[in-house]
């Protein structure tokens, strides 16, 4: 395999994971979470495929010089691309994860609030929570079922 096909597959691999990152921002964007589930493979597969094609030219730089000029400018422009996708995709994800775990440390907050705690009685016999989670009062009452 020569140089100019190793870049272009290189080329290759790079518009796809760049479709791939646009999609999941768009998504993320719109809120439409369940759509990036599907991207994550795709995403994770891509990512491995580039970082161990590129991985070869990041430690020998001179391989690039046998191909040709416009090969080298394309494979520049589209990795400065996926980039800034990558950079936006991770400024976007962590806001995500951050506004989910908000709400499920709210969600936790108002299931706290509203469970009610053991209860106890006070002078008059009527049960009381002490720390006011439940409105539900009742009187004491116990049966003696035996004639």
């Amino acid at each position: 395999m020569n140089s100019d096909t190793k870049v272009n597959d290189i080329i290759l691999i790079t518009e796809r994971l760049a479709d791939v990152l646009e999609r999941e921002n768009a998504a993320l964007k719109n809120h439409r979470s369940h759509e990036l589930h599907a991207l994550l493979d795709d995403k994770v597969t891509l990512s491995r495929v580039y970082e161990t094609r590129i991985q070869f030219y990041n430690e020998n730089p001179k391989a690039l010089s046998n191909t040709t000029p416009e090969l080298r400018e394309k494979l520049r422009t589209m990795g400065a691309h996926v980039s800034g996708l990558l950079h936006e995709n991770a400024k976007m994800l962590k806001v995500a994860i951050k506004a989910n775990r908000k709400v499920v440390e709210m969600i936790a907050i108002a299931v706290k609030n509203v469970t009610p705690g053991p209860g106890t009685y006070r002078a008059n016999g009527v049960a009381g929570l002490s720390d006011q989670k439940s409105q539900i009062q009742g009187l004491a009452l116990s049966l003696d079922q035996t004639l």
